[in-house]
């Protein structure tokens, strides 16, 4: 009885406390792949370090035809001896989603960009999709636990079903908890 009140209140402040400002939280590496350079054109990818904790992303790609059948499927993986699998594969309707954002973790990494893009409106999408000087924070992971490592985001963009790029975002979640 006694160690299953302990389990509990260990699980209660894990879950209840916040993530203190001691944290190393980065992106390390960004890699943008177009399948079909007719359809869509990738012209800026790439990270920028602003000073040693902070870097930030610039992205910047063309679609050449307008678009209104958009899927993303986005994967998380961490890195243990390579990247492995880890909590999230989902595929999202991209225009249902910006119509009325319906997944949790989709809004969560929304979320993240939504202040530093100019995808704010729903589909068709055409011309050029910009991200300019993203930066994470951890406002979105306030309450959750989040396991220190590091991490891989990977993003398969289709249109009408088809594969048309890859964005892979590698980043670091380090918490000193001391």
């Amino acid at each position: 009885m006694r160690s299953s009140i302990i389990v509990v209140a260990s699980l209660t402040f894990l879950l209840t406390c916040g993530i203190s400002n001691s944290v190393i939280f980065k992106m390390t590496n960004v890699v943008c792949t177009s399948h079909n350079k007719s359809w869509v054109r990738v012209n800026l990818c790439r990270l920028k370090a602003i000073s040693r904790s902070k870097v930030v992303f610039n992205f910047n790609a063309t679609l050449l035809y307008p678009t209104s059948d958009i899927r993303v499927t986005y994967r998380l993986f961490k890195k243990e001896s390579g990247y492995k699998p880890w909590l999230i594969n989902v595929e999202i309707d991209s225009c249902r989603f910006l119509r009325k954002p319906y997944d949790f973790m989709g809004v969560m990494i929304y979320n993240f960009f939504r202040n530093f893009t100019n995808v704010n409106h729903t589909c068709p999408l055409s011309g050029d999709l910009i991200i300019k000087n993203m930066y994470l924070t951890t406002e979105p992971f306030k309450g959750l636990p989040w396991p220190s490592g590091d991490y891989l985001f990977a993003m398969n963009w289709k249109f009408f079903r088809k594969p048309q790029f890859d964005t892979n975002v590698s980043f670091q979640f380090i918490e000193n908890l001391l």
